[in-house]
């Protein structure tokens, strides 16, 4: 799952990018135009905004931003500015959470999580092949599409971490239980027959750090 922290404060986007990294793709951006920048560029699950930047409150402005470039993403406001109003405000610019400064990681990270859930996505699409997240079945032109048990194990996996890199060594221990007795070409040749099967644009190959799935 990849996260947008937008906020003027350099020292709190570091100190959050460093504390959320270990489970999220994190961007961070200290101005506006950064802010609308990413949103350009990259498709976020979950966007953390602030209300002021450079003592502008610029928050109703980046929400709409976000969602007209995808309604799917929720968008957080974390901000100082935390009284009542200030938060019916927030919430009336179009935010799906609200959380006051000064305030503790976990419950932020916990906030990401069932924000993450309430707006994930079912069902996607990628070079034609309609994927059903929850029943973890994929078709084309309304054919199921028959894969093997590892094949079924490592796309769902990379499907999971996506926009994530996944190293082969995590494979491996994603599809044995004693990974250490099998080489990592297994992944290779698992990764060969699923884009024969697909299309070899679904999995892209990092050179020297693993695969990925891009939507």
């Amino acid at each position: 799952m990849r996260i947008l922290i937008a906020d003027d404060e350099k020292e709190l986007l570091e100190l959050l990018r460093l504390s959320l990294e270990r489970d999220w793709v994190v961007d961070t951006a200290s101005d506006v135009d950064e802010v609308k920048g990413y949103l350009d560029a990259f498709t976020y699950s979950v966007v953390i905004v602030d209300r002021t930047f450079h003592g502008t409150d610029r928050a109703e402005e980046l929400i709409r931003y976000t969602k007209r470039k995808n309604a799917q993403t929720a968008v957080l406001v974390l901000s100082a500015l935390g009284d009542v109003d200030d938060k019916v405000e927030g919430f009336g610019y179009g935010a799906d959470d609200y959380l006051e400064k000064p305030f503790d990681i976990k419950e932020l990270r916990a906030r990401i999580a069932a924000l993450s859930r309430r707006f994930a996505v079912h069902k996607r699409e990628i070079e034609g092949i309609e994927i059903d997240i929850d029943s973890q079945t994929l078709t084309q032109n309304g054919q199921p599409i028959v894969l093997s048990k590892n094949e079924h194990t490592l796309l769902f996996h990379l499907l999971s971490k996506s926009p994530q890199i996944v190293s082969r060594e995590e494979i491996l221990d994603a599809l044995y239980d004693n990974p250490q007795n099998v080489t990592s070409n297994a992944v290779d040749e698992i990764v060969a027959r699923l884009r024969k099967k697909l299309n070899p644009k679904v999995i892209k190959t990092i050179k020297t750090r693993g695969y990925v799935i891009e939507f």
